[in-house]
């Protein structure tokens, strides 16, 4: 299948409706999706994801590369964002610049989107509008209603849409739970309703498609967290997801019942607590104590919420854990919660958390151990209910790993339907019957490195990888008109494990070695600047994997005086 750099460049048939993944799909966040029909488009959500161990150095948030898009113009009419996870909205801000269309969603997503959108700079120039729930409007060829689901964020809303004679269904993130405790119940009764009327495809959540059973209510992680806590007698410390209202609300009541004071350390919790008593959210949620006025407070009445439930290393949870925390500092008999589930990739960088808490005699507390986190995404059989309550002819997963949609697409068809893998820039022709993948569009990752947006596979990224791994050697030479060596060549080692040899040992060795590549040099490669630095690259590269297994980066420079 011929790959298109720039989807104007592919194919595209008129009266037909093309779906086409950005981000999203093979992978767990960065959500970005584009449906078109007769040359007109939306976007479905623009987000981000978190840099994990393959990352480069320096890079913390990734967002998708939207440089296929640069044809499109005017003709992507509408950005509409499903909820205010950094997953679906996160990447508002950095990709704007680039789309360049108004943006449509509820009102507490809004308020976050607003938020991303005045710290970037763009409030000004961005039409922001926002929807009621269950509200139904047009796009140009777009017929478009939202429909309430629950989810661990309040207004997270499936998208109908409607156009070309087809209804699609794109589920954003979702879960049926009876007792979400913040926001409004699951609309089960349209649902049903679109089902009777005929749905075409459904396009969904592959995040818990491997787990058999129901995702859990959050009354039962109220009921779990309580348990933990109420048996505590120092200090509580839990971290969960920002944007995790309802799990806020559960902590704000615990608050209450068990005598503690609520402290909150993170900047994004503070504005997700803001942003949702600004809609009408978090109503009950207690006054906070100051993170200044801890030391008034007795242990046993603390209850610190704190960011950082996935182990980034300048949050809150992992500068507690370190003891570089400037307003607190945990102690032995403490105890720290763990509610949420960890997302793959960031196994490591928790394990090594868990461990460092647990050697300082500090209690950890994962969902391993009680009932502190239900998922935010369905299960087997949640996604069971959702097909036979909307009938579809096909399921398209999206939004998860490669093994997550297998098994959503298993499923699907078990349940009689059709089902269409597919990975980030395939263009799916959803008219046909059954829909095809009809062209691959390139797709990429862009990380943030300071304030710039950089293609992942730049070269300056991949050369702070190498610097990483293996630290720098700088080689100066310096030759006389004859190309002889003008005394010793300057070595200086940077980020470079010296092992067994120690640093002043090592450098003598590798004197001694380029004072050996030169004596061995031809004359033809000494009078060459170049030749003699690769001759001298690839000479200590061997030397030095021989020594010690390393591969430094090496900047060499030849001086001739």
């Amino acid at each position: 299948m011929k790959p298109f750099a720039n989807l104007g460049d592919a194919p595209l048939t008129p009266e037909t409706l093309y779906f086409l993944p950005l981000g999203g799909s093979g992978e767990i966040g960065m959500n970005f999706n584009l449906y078109g029909f007769n040359d007109q488009w939306i976007a479905v959500d623009v987000g981000i994801t978190f840099a994990d161990d393959t990352t480069p150095p320096g890079i913390e948030v990734i967002t998708p590369d939207p440089s296929s898009l640069k044809t499109l113009g005017e003709r992507l009419i509408a950005i509409i964002i499903t909820h205010a996870h950094e997953d679906h909205v996160g990447a508002i801000g950095y990709l704007w610049p680039a789309l360049k269309a108004p943006v449509y969603c509820t009102g507490f997503t809004a308020s976050v989107a607003e938020r991303k959108l005045g710290e970037a700079g763009l409030l000004d120039q961005v039409a922001l509008h926002r929807v009621l729930p269950g509200e139904r409007r047009s796009f140009g060829p777009f017929e478009i209603e939202w429909i309430a689901l629950t989810h661990s964020i309040p207004e997270s809303h499936a998208l109908c849409l409607e156009v070309g004679g087809l209804r699609v269904v794109h589920t954003g993130d979702w879960k049926l739970d009876p007792n979400p405790l913040e926001g409004v119940h699951y609309d089960d009764r349209r649902l049903m309703a679109l089902g009777d009327a005929g749905v075409d495809v459904v396009i969904g959540d592959s995040t818990n498609a491997t787990v058999d059973g129901w995702s859990g209510s959050e009354l039962d992680c109220y009921r779990g967290l309580l348990d933990v806590i109420s048996q505590e007698q120092q200090r509580v410390c839990v971290t969960c997801f920002s944007s995790n209202t309802a799990r806020l609300a559960s902590l704000g009541r615990i608050a209450r019942e068990t005598g503690r004071r609520i402290t909150i350390l993170g900047r994004s919790l503070f504005q997700y607590v803001a942003t949702a008593k600004a809609n009408g959210y978090l109503r009950e949620f207690p006054e906070l104590v100051p993170p200044e006025d801890l030391d008034y407070l007795p242990k046993s009445e603390q209850l610190i919420l704190a960011t950082g439930s996935q182990g980034e290393a300048r949050a809150a949870m992992a500068r507690l854990a370190r003891g570089e925390h400037h307003s607190l500092v945990l102690e032995a008999d403490d105890c720290v919660v763990f509610s949420s589930k960890v997302i793959p990739g960031n196994e490591k960088k928790l394990f090594r958390l868990y461990d460092l808490l647990s050697s300082k005699r500090i209690r950890v507390v994962t969902e391993a151990e009680a009932c502190v986190h239900v998922s935010g995404h369905p299960c087997r059989d949640e996604l069971t209910w959702m097909y036979r309550a909307l009938q579809p002819n096909t399921v398209i997963p999206v939004h998860g790993e490669h093994r997550h949609m297998v098994a959503h697409a298993e499923l699907a068809q078990q349940l009689g339907c059709s089902a269409l893998t597919v990975q980030n820039g395939d263009l799916v022709s959803l008219t046909t019957s059954p829909p095809r993948v009809e062209a691959k569009i390139a797709s990429g990752r862009l990380g943030l490195s300071g304030t710039s947006l950089v293609p992942l596979t730049d070269r300056a990224l991949n050369e702070r990888r190498a610097l990483a791994l293996g630290g720098m050697l700088s080689i100066t030479v310096v030759l006389d008109k004859k190309s002889r060596l003008v005394g010793q060549p300057q070595i200086e080692l940077m980020g470079v494990p010296s092992g067994e040899l120690g640093g002043e040992a090592l450098k003598a060795e590798l004197t001694f070695a380029v004072e050996e590549i030169l004596a061995e040099a031809s004359s033809r490669v000494l009078q060459s600047d170049d030749a003699l630095r690769e001759m001298i690259q690839r000479e200590l590269a061997h030397s030095l994997h021989q020594w010690m297994g390393i591969r430094p980066r090496q900047l060499v420079q030849v001086i001739r005086i």
